[in-house]
């Protein structure tokens, strides 16, 4: 593919840190970004004008199912990716010791996202599970697909895009028997540590308890589907914070919101946020077939949720670019604005009016604002990007 110059004027510029926007320019050569500042001159390279939109750093959903091909959740890359502004994406545990090869050999190589990967401790990984296809076998319906030599030889093989292992603790996913939930439990966590990488930790209507898994949480590690609706999340019953969580937290643990199909609701997350100010570090989407064309749709009208909360439009992008970023150890040339850092960007323009959004219990607010993806630039090539659903 080839790369094209370009200078990106006139737009409000968020450098992903999290500090607020200036008004400067953005001069793209040779797949990377060359030059920030004011008033740039134009060298005979493209001119994209900017004038009234966002200009971010291209965005990074740190929690997606795209093994296409295999199993029941998967969607390709293309739906999650640069059509809706995000340039890189994680695969959260689609793939096991079993299957990941595959992965490795057809979907990344093919994909015109950076794609990365976490290890499911589980060797089938997540190929089936949900409750409207019987028979509900889940990835840990039989505690020895935990299987923790497999998992780090896989690691071992591919260490460039396995980046981490991933867990999903979930009673109906381990057959409704608890000794194969803590088999998974014990095993990502002996499988990140052999292989010195983080874990994140899908933990809902499981038989393990929740300050069990907040207390053996590393830094580095992330509990995701942070405001799901299910008795054992991490919040009382006022909304607030358990202490384990706060601890957890203050260790160096990332929460992550995980949206999918029933790991997001209102009346967890309102509480959580607008009254206890416990913000998600990341903002992910849990993409896959089951919430595509709801209730998540794509990771911009996640983040639109989080506006609608109240978080602060800088702090909404940074926990999608360079907090995403540093979760996978990527920060170093991804995530932020940044001379010589890889040219990932996107055109980003921020809607006012009455736009509905959706939780997973199909509670709907009517938000004020929304944020809605142009143009995307990866690594130099721009190309549109589709409208909301």
């Amino acid at each position: 593919m080839k790369l094209t110059d370009s200078l990106i004027r006139n737009g409000e510029v968020y450098d992903g840190t999290g500090s607020p926007p200036q008004k400067v320019d953005l001069r793209i050569a040779n797949g990377e970004i060359q030059e920030i500042g004011p008033n740039l001159i134009a060298r005979g390279e493209d001119v994209i004008e900017a004038d009234g939109l966002i200009v971010a750093p291209g965005l990074i959903d740190l929690h997606v199912h795209v093994f296409s091909g295999i199993g029941l959740y998967s969607i390709d890359p293309v739906e999650a990716g640069l059509r809706t502004g995000v340039t890189t994406m994680l695969d959260t545990g689609t793939a096991g010791a079993l299957t990941y090869a595959n992965m490795a050999r057809f979907v990344i190589p093919a994909a015109k996202e950076d794609v990365y990967a976490l290890l499911n401790i589980s060797m089938i990984g997540a190929i089936q599970g949900h409750p409207d296809f019987p028979p509900f076998m889940g990835d840990l319906n039989d505690g020895r697909h935990a299987h923790v030599p497999s998992a780090v030889e896989c690691v071992k093989r591919y260490p460039e895009r396995l980046i981490g292992m991933k867990v999903r603790l979930t009673s109906g996913l381990a057959n409704f028997d608890e000794k194969n939930e803590w088999a998974g439990f014990h095993g990502v966590f002996e499988a990140a540590e052999l292989t010195n990488r983080p874990c994140m930790i899908h933990h809902a209507a499981s038989q393990i308890p929740t300050t069990k898994v907040l207390q053996t949480l590393r830094s580095g590690d992330i509990y995701t589907h942070l405001y799901n609706p299910h008795p054992d999340h991490c919040f009382d019953d006022h909304g607030a914070p358990l202490d384990a969580m706060l601890d957890a937290r203050a260790r160096g643990v990332l929460f992550d919101v995980g949206h999918g199909v029933g790991a997001f609701v209102w009346r967890v997350a309102e509480p959580a946020c607008q009254k206890f100010n416990f913000w998600p570090d990341t903002i992910s989407t849990d993409l896959h077939q089951f919430n595509l064309q709801s209730p998540v749709v794509d990771l911009p009208t996640t983040m639109s949720k989080f506006l609608y909360l109240g978080m602060p439009l800088e702090q909404v992008i940074r926990a999608t670019t360079s907090a995403a970023a540093a979760a996978m150890g990527l920060q170093d040339r991804l995530g932020t604005l940044r001379t010589g850092h890889q040219a990932d960007v996107v055109l980003l323009k921020h809607e006012r009016g009455k736009f509905p959004l959706t939780d997973a219990e199909q509670q709907i607010r009517i938000s004020p604002e929304r944020l809605v993806p142009i143009s995307v630039c990866k690594r130099g090539q721009w190309s549109a990007c589709g409208h909301p659903l």
